[in-house]
């Protein structure tokens, strides 16, 4: 990931309220750019957070660095957003060429990989992902109206005397 770039992790419910991981990056819309083209990269999830564990992870930013970064610097596609949500990440692009020939390319990483792409000339996909962005940045900053009560502490458990020391014949 170049250091340039911002980015910003969002975690949001589905409407089945699952949760999701979405990683946007903060950018204009490119003029010219106007078909969406997302790919889906599976993973096995864990069994408690359905995220990817330690590997899943690692393979998926292989995916992103050294198959997905390149092909979209050699075929002018902008890579705006990451979700990882219940064993899939799903990666969305903007462009403007053929999205056959980005197809091509990422798909000898891994036959399980999946492609979807439409026209989406006013980047609204990307509109609903920065209103994600917006709403997790209102919460973070709205202060609590209440506090919370203090939560009683449970009494301390007392301290065990060691053993007194027995005398040592000689």
């Amino acid at each position: 990931m170049r250091t340039d770039e911002v980015w910003h992790i969002v975690e949001a419910r589905r409407e089945d309220g699952k949760s999701a991981l979405f990683r946007i990056r903060d950018l204009e819309r490119v003029s010219g750019q106007e078909r969406i083209f997302v790919v889906e990269l599976p993973y096995p999830p864990t069994q408690l957070s359905r995220l990817p564990d330690a590997a899943a992870y690692r393979r998926l930013s292989a995916f992103e660095e050294q198959w997905v970064r390149p092909a979209c610097a050699a075929l002018d596609w902008t890579l705006v957003a990451v979700k990882t949500e219940d064993s899939s990440t799903f990666l969305y692009m903007y462009g403007a060429g053929d999205p056959q020939r980005m197809v091509e390319k990422l798909s000898p990483f891994d036959g399980s990989l999946a492609f979807f792409d439409e026209w989406d000339a006013t980047w609204d996909e990307y509109a609903a992902l920065r209103e994600l962005l917006a709403e997790a940045n209102a919460m973070a900053s709205t202060p609590a109206t209440k506090k919370p009560a203090a939560a009683k502490k449970a009494p301390a458990k007392p301290k065990r005397k060691a053993p007194a020391k027995k005398p040592t014949k000689k």
